[in-house]
């Protein structure tokens, strides 16, 4: 007993254990890894790496800012594309058409993949071994009334490879929901926040007080007007308590709001575990508008000592939507938004789930 506990400490220490060095950021990924035997993930620094392969055609593999592998699939897209909202859908396909290939999959994956709302129109996933990985000109991707996604790619201006699958996050990030739960709360908890572009805007000449107009989502309640108004003839945001409805419509909207909000959220939409997490207001936007996503607000009622509303933050490209319902008091009013807000957060709700009686305010 004594030999094989030695044994196992020594393993450990020369670290022949890869087990319980690599990290990966869902267990998708680890099954994947462990089905093509990859090697040395452990040595990965956070960045983007193609040294692998599989069947002859480069593997894309990512690691993130925490040292995970966030990524495993086939090499098909440059990595300048990845920098824009749509990645999760690149990262997908990379992923997806590489499991399809993969002979000694696990059984419970491969019962999954088959039954994924994914089909070939022309072409199968072999045809992607074919794919000119140097640019994305032969692509294209559309989606349908956010229900599903149609992408396409040609070779002399012919199809050769044709998919159509659900606009389904679940599918899309290979999570259940009660893994995408766990997920987000965890990402959220390390947040780093980074300096963000601040909007340039042409105020009026001769007015005192200014509505960036937005957009609204499902009815008129939930919009992003960011309001403005003229002090010593600079402009500001509405911060003022005389101001309340537009101050608060700032505070949960804009980056550049000067208060600095502390959020106590909870998440228990799939799980008995309600889990609590004291974080600024402005890492849980930023981390979404880092997603891609488009914030709405809506406020639901006025009571006695607080403001109830909803913060929608909607994200076209992958078809979601985070539901943060808020209680804001007067008293973090009152300090021009320098106090807690208590939040209960619901995350990627699909969006051809939600409807206009989805939301009552």
């Amino acid at each position: 007993m004594k030999k094989t506990s030695l044994t196992i400490l020594l393993l450990t220490l020369a670290g022949v254990l890869p087990a319980n060095a690599v990290k990966y950021a869902t267990h998708r990924l680890e099954s994947i890894a462990r089905s093509l035997m990859l090697s040395r993930l452990d040595t990965l620094q956070e960045g983007e790496y193609h040294q692998y392969q599989y069947r002859g055609h480069d593997l894309d593999i990512r690691v993130n800012n925490v040292g995970e592998i966030e990524h495993i699939g086939l090499l098909l897209f440059p990595q300048w594309c990845r920098q824009n909202a749509s990645r999760i859908i690149y990262d997908f396909l990379e992923r997806n058409l590489l499991e399809r290939q993969i002979s000694n999959l696990d059984e419970r994956l491969w019962f999954k993949i088959q039954n994924d709302k994914f089909f070939f129109l022309k072409g199968n996933a072999q045809t992607a071994m074919q794919i000119d990985t140097t640019g994305i000109n032969n692509f294209d991707i559309s989606n349908e009334d956010f229900k599903n996604y149609v992408v396409c790619w040609k070779r002399e201006g012919q199809e050769f490879l044709k998919i159509k699958f659900d606009m389904d996050f679940q599918m899309l990030s290979g999570c259940d929901a009660i893994e995408l739960d766990s997920l987000f709360m965890q990402r959220l908890k390390h947040f780093k926040p980074h300096s963000y572009t601040k909007k340039d805007i042409i105020f009026p000449k001769h007015e005192n007080v200014y509505v960036a107009a937005g957009d609204t989502f499902l009815i008129r309640e939930f919009r992003n007007d960011i309001y403005y108004e003229r002090r010593n003839g600079e402009w500001h945001l509405s911060d003022s308590i005389g101001t309340q409805n537009k101050m608060l419509r700032n505070m949960m909207l804009s980056m550049e709001f000067s208060g600095e909000p502390t959020l106590t959220v909870s998440l228990d939409q799939h799980s008995d575990v309600k889990e609590l997490l004291q974080i600024p207001y402005k890492h849980w936007m930023q981390m979404c508008l880092d997603e891609g996503c488009n914030p709405f607000f809506g406020i639901k009622r006025k009571t006695q000592t607080s403001y109830e509303g909803t913060v929608l933050m909607v994200n076209p490209s992958a078809g979601y939507v985070h539901l943060l319902s808020v209680v804001v008091p007067f008293e973090t009013m009152e300090k021009g938004g320098n106090g807690p807000i208590r939040g209960y957060l619901f995350v990627y709700i699909p969006m051809h789930n939600v409807s206009n009686e989805y939301f009552q305010l």
